[in-house]
């Protein structure tokens, strides 16, 4: 049946487009005879019942109208279906020639001739910052928490201001203070930033303690921050106290927790989780008003929001007699450490009075999944004691060091899972006792400006974790390093002076009669790398 002057193209016919006849026509037959559908059907009768007996359709104009309308709204109907089918095929069709254009990507590859292969590189551009970053804080004034009345416990005064000295080699370096929030008259730590160059930065800071409880002499790292670190040392037993400090030098809050491990495992402790640290400030706290009674510590700071940096100062007070300070530096949790420049010196006789037995060289390791440990002391002159052990998961263990030959030694940490590791020294005389906690480190190469804050008897130490001889150069003097040994070099502190070696660990040590101290220098820590721009 012929359409309206309103036809429309609908294309070239195809499988999914609707016939009357689905059969097939041979070539060569006589056209079939056209079988009406039931809508032209009912409109030939009702054109019947109102035509005249001798009209035609094409006579009615009303019948011819109605006659046209049936045949659009037909034909309306009959292309949605048609154009369902075709959208629903297109679609169909689409997704097997994805899937197989996907199978012949991956199995034709190979069989297309290299020359003929077309690789199309996004256009990119490596956008390095113009101003990489570093950033240290250090651990700020000697504090003593409560009043020494004990009229007031949580009380925090500050006893003694440390002097800080910083080295770079090259860049923009500036410093900042830090504040410590609702203490008036308590000063934070300095924090030390350093823009316009990716070399090395290196910040210190000694301080010397003699007030009424308290003396003794502490050197500490200034710290670069992080998000995840350990405090190798201390203890919150009957008169020594420890004091954690939290620096947070970013622009943004810090969310911190504080886990203290003891010989028994992780003690329960009370508001040491979500600590706020705001930015640009300094939190105190008294680490006995959290884990009373712990004689060997180990203590984990995890944060969130920003990276902090942690230190711990440690007091010890017998009776009336003043048992030393020293600032605790973080370390990290890896299966390997050095410890450089540990003194073990004769002993004195004191340790076997009561109360003094945590007055003699110690080694104290902590894993927290457990496991094996291999140890090595190294002696100056190339004689090594080795030993191994298991550590059971989340205990402090203390190897008591006095059996040791007398002297400096390296000692190497080897383990199967991560551990840390710090060595406690001391200083006893007739004018007084000290202790020093040296933090495990780890190897770097390269050049390095180490800061050295003046103190008695400051000594640049390195230790050799290379597997072949070297020249290191340490201010300015070229010295033979054995590989895997170990030497020392006396500097003038006050300054920075220069180490160049390759997978060194270099720390600086102090030492009188009665003080002693020093810190091992932390490996350059990554600075901004860039980022690559697709275009």
């Amino acid at each position: 049946m012929a359409m309206t002057g309103t036809d429309r193209d609908l294309g070239p016919l195809d499988d999914s487009q609707e016939f009357d006849d689905p059969s097939p026509i041979e070539d060569g037959e006589p056209p079939r005879a056209h079988r009406p559908a039931p809508e032209e059907l009912a409109l030939e009768a009702d054109a019947a019942e109102r035509a005249p007996a001798e009209g035609d359709i094409a006579s009615d104009v009303e019948l011819t109208d109605r006659e046209a309308a049936a045949n659009a709204a037909a034909e309306e109907r009959r292309g949605v279906e048609r154009r369902d089918v075709v959208r629903w095929s297109a679609r169909a069709l689409a997704g097997v020639a994805a899937v197989a254009l996907g199978v012949g990507a991956v199995l034709g590859a190979g069989a297309v001739p290299e020359d003929a292969r077309v690789r199309a590189e996004p256009p990119s551009t490596h956008v390095q910052p113009a101003s990489p970053l570093q950033s240290r804080a250090c651990a700020g004034p000697a504090l003593r928490v409560g009043t020494s009345d004990g009229d007031d416990a949580q009380a925090v005064a500050q006893v003694a201001e440390p002097e800080v000295v910083v080295g770079s080699l090259g860049g923009d370096v500036e410093r900042a203070a830090t504040t410590v929030p609702g203490d008036d008259g308590v000063d934070g730590g300095e924090s030390v930033v350093q823009r316009g160059e990716s070399s090395t930065l290196s910040a210190a800071q000694s301080v010397s303690v003699d007030v009424d409880a308290v003396r003794g002499y502490a050197v500490s790292e200034c710290s670069e921050t992080r998000l995840d670190q350990w405090l190798v040392g201390g203890s919150t037993r009957t008169g020594r106290q420890a004091v954690l400090t939290i620096a947070n030098a970013s622009s943004v809050g810090a969310s911190v927790d504080v886990t203290v491990f003891g010989p028994d495992g992780p003690t329960e402790t009370v508001g040491s989780t979500g600590i706020a640290v705001a930015p640009g400030t300094v939190e105190v706290l008294d680490l006995a008003a959290i884990a009373p009674g712990v004689p060997d510590a180990v203590v984990r700071v995890s944060s969130t929001g920003a990276p902090v940096a942690a230190h711990l100062q440690q007091t010890v007070t017998r009776g009336l007699d003043r048992g030393g300070f020293d600032v605790v530096d973080p370390v990290t949790a890896l299966t390997s450490a050095v410890l450089p420049a540990v003194a073990v010196t004769e002993p004195s006789g004191l340790e076997t009075q009561p109360d003094y037995d945590d007055a003699v060289p110690v080694l104290r390791l902590l894993s927290p999944a457990g496991g094996a440990v291999r140890l090595a002391f190294e002696s100056s002159d190339g004689s090594t004691v080795e030993s191994e052990g298991v550590l059971e998961a989340g205990r402090v263990t203390d190897f008591p060091l006095e059996e040791l030959p007398v002297g400096t030694l390296a000692i190497r940490v080897e383990a199967d899972s991560p551990v840390v590791a710090g060595a406690r020294v001391v200083a006893i005389s007739g004018e007084g006792n000290d202790f020093d906690w040296i933090a495990g480190g780890q190897p770097r190469s390269g050049t390095s400006a180490i800061a050295v804050p003046p103190g008695p008897g400051a000594t640049v130490h390195v230790v050799s974790a290379a597997d072949a001889d070297q020249e290191v150069v340490v201010d300015g003097e070229a010295l033979a390093l054995p590989a895997g040994g170990m030497l020392e070099q006396r500097v003038e502190g006050g300054r920075a002076v220069e180490v160049t070696g390759d997978d060194v660990v270099v720390s600086v040590a102090y030492r009188s009669g009665s003080d002693v101290g020093g810190f091992t220098a932390s490996p350059q820590g990554p600075t901004a790398q860039g980022v690559l721009v697709l275009h």
